[in-house]
């Protein structure tokens, strides 16, 4: 099994939750400040691991400033392992498992914009902005960074746009899923996305915002539109609730049959025929091979 969740070399793990319970950590910056080394010098990876101590944190980083490459970088995810008693990761909504819901204004939650490579795993981001002024919930715009299994769920402003997850230079985002934000739930200037949701955006599902994009196996449902016009190089076997989705293959004017939409469940039920069973295998895909999904399960 080829999963998509990616471990760094020699990792340097940390620990981060509420206040009592004995994590080394309480504030997502003070880790990014301790951590903020050259790491290809150090032959490390450094992670953090946070635990579901709280209902939410409102808490937030610019991960940037560190020395990383391919083999070493830093990594913020639930600590644990995905489909065991351990995991302190969500269940594939966002009812369950570690929540960061920024409520610090007009500012990312997590912002990788300044390093190359790191990226984030598995946790559930909401976002309230009380301010004026556009912000988006994630950014992977440091160079090759990686979400994985994020959920991102009611990102609102009281009076701009508050969106999504931004992803450019040759950032990947794979097994994530967006229900309700103000404005687009994903937008891309040169980056990937694989296996990704978007519901009831505000605006675009997927924008397209020029470079070369790839959306594959990804799915749109009451979004404005579902998929932007652009130019989808390599996309293949999207589906789209309107006559949007890109790409070879793609699944347009969908219905959707969703386990429990009601409560934020948006795995696909036995009995849908929108999309259940129409996805490309990417277990060989020449840019990111896996087969996982948002639960760690094989991709069936």
């Amino acid at each position: 099994m080829a999963t998509s969740r990616r471990t760094g070399t020699n990792e340097q793990i940390s620990t981060y939750g509420a206040g009592g319970f004995g994590r080394d950590y309480t504030v997502l910056a003070t880790w990014e400040t301790a951590t903020d080394n050259n790491l290809v010098s150090l032959a490390e990876s450094e992670v953090l691991e946070c635990y579901d101590d709280a209902a939410s944190f409102n808490d937030r980083v610019n991960v940037g400033g560190a020395t990383t490459d391919a083999s070493y970088f830093r990594i913020i995810r639930p600590a644990g392992t995905i489909g065991t008693g351990s995991w302190e990761g969500h269940d594939g909504t966002p009812n369950n498992g570690v929540k960061f819901h920024n409520q610090a204004g007009s500012t990312s939650s997590f912002d990788f914009g300044g390093e190359g490579y790191s990226g984030i795993q598995d946790l559930i981001i909401e976002m309230t902005n009380p301010d004026s002024a556009n912000t988006i919930a994630l950014q992977l715009d440091g160079g090759n960074n990686l979400a994985v299994g994020i959920i991102m769920v009611d990102v609102t402003s009281a009076s701009a746009d508050a969106r999504g997850m931004r992803v450019d230079a040759g950032g990947i985002a794979v097994n994530c899923i967006a229900i309700r934000t103000d404005d687009w739930n994903f937008e891309s200037t040169n980056g990937i996305f694989y296996n990704c949701n978007s519901i009831d955006a505000g605006g675009e599902g997927f924008d397209n915002a020029g470079g070369t994009v790839v959306v594959k196996n990804c799915l749109a449902d009451g979004n404005t539109p579902d998929f932007s016009t652009g130019t989808w190089t390599g996309s293949t076997n999207n589906a789209s609730s309107d006559a949007t989705a890109p790409g070879t293959s793609p699944r347009i004017n969908q219905t959707f049959t969703f386990k429990n939409a009601g409560n934020d469940d948006y795995h696909l039920a036995g009995s849908d025929g929108g999309a259940l069973g129409f996805g490309a295998d990417l277990s060989a895909d020449g840019v990111f091979a896996f087969d996982d999904d948002i639960d760690g399960n094989l991709r069936s």
